[in-house]
């Protein structure tokens, strides 16, 4: 009997790095869906580049499949595929999406016992160090708690940061008519932290309520309506931000683009209900490419920013510092 002949599939010439351009190319489009079909495509053809990697964890990461993120990229820092301190970043911030604070922690110490941190990065990673120490314990704290309702006297937690925490967090999944006043007062009250105050509203956005509240923060004072605020991601203002930056940023170092996009992001979540000022957002674009490369300890000329986004100096300068100082806060006293 004759044997059949096997036949050969032959791909075409660089077939993986066409579906790797494609990748990117889809990706700085957004069309998530579709960049992670190419970056597979590629895997199937036993494709191992950093950029295959990184591009499908930051797929995954937008289209909210953060456990497939968070793998992919503690396999890279496993294995050392890609830009160390890039990937770390992005994988620290997965985590802290999944709330997943000791493992931050773990996952930090690891790195300065190995002393590997860049010095221009070490202060950013000692602040959410920190943080995530205090994170879980306010976790271990409110599981310790007895399970029955409390009695809360307001004034023992207007001065202390960790306590307002605690009770934020202890409120998730219950009903909130009957904190509406200490949050309102907490809202109010100026010594409150600013992360506090976006929490409250968060939670408050979450549960729909449609009561004015009146929010103290960095020297303003606004009443909204939790109900009818956007979402952060939803607002004209951080789209314009972020499109502008894809052009420049995102073409010329897509990864790092997403790594700056969540610091805007949580630049924005601490100000939150308040917008930045000014409200130019080609000067908010500048200033986060900027900081984005010297964060990850490359640094650039000012004079090649302000250039390529059409800007005064001093307005960069003022807007760099602004985006460290909220940095700064978003980490303190948590």
């Amino acid at each position: 009997m004759e044997k059949k002949k096997r036949s050969k599939v032959i791909p075409f010439p660089n077939l993986k790095d066409r579906y790797i351009e494609k990748g990117m190319d889809l990706l700085k489009e957004k069309k998530y869906h579709e960049a992670l079909n190419m970056f597979s495509e590629a895997k199937k053809l036993k494709e191992d580049k950093a950029e295959l990697h990184l591009g499908m964890a930051i797929c995954f990461m937008e289209l909210g499949e953060l456990a497939e993120a968070k793998e992919i990229c503690k396999k890279m820092l496993l294995e050392d595929i890609g830009h160390y301190f890039t990937v770390l970043q992005i994988y620290l911030t997965i985590l802290i999406q999944l709330r997943e604070y000791r493992e931050v922690q773990t996952t930090i110490e690891a790195v300065l016992e190995e002393n590997q941190l860049p010095a221009e990065s070490a202060e950013h990673f000692y602040k959410l160090l920190e943080f995530s120490r205090k994170m879980t314990q306010n976790d271990e704290d409110i599981m310790e708690s007895d399970d029955e309702e409390q009695p809360l006297y307001i004034e023992d937690i207007l001065e202390n940061t960790n306590k307002q925490m605690a009770y934020i967090q202890s409120l998730r999944d219950r009903n909130l008519s009957k904190h509406f006043s200490s949050l309102k007062l907490l809202l109010e009250n100026p010594n409150s932290h600013p992360m506090i105050k976006s929490m409250i509203l968060h939670l408050m956005i979450e549960n729909e309520v449609e009561k004015e509240v009146t929010v103290y923060k960095f020297g303003e004072t606004v009443t909204v309506i939790p109900a009818q605020l956007d979402d952060l991601s939803d607002l004209p203002f951080t789209k314009k931000v972020l499109t502008i930056l894809d052009d420049t940023l995102g073409n010329e170092n897509p990864t790092l683009f997403e790594a700056v996009k969540e610091l805007w992001i949580r630049h924005l979540y601490v100000l939150f209900p308040l917008l930045p000022k000014p409200t130019d957002a080609n000067v908010w674009a500048a200033a986060l490419h900027m900081v984005g490369y010297e964060m990850h300890g490359i640094t650039l000329d000012p004079e090649e920013i302000k250039d390529l986004y059409n800007l005064s100096m001093s307005s960069l300068h003022e807007a760099c510092k602004k985006i460290y100082q909220i940095e700064e806060i978003s980490y303190m006293q948590i």
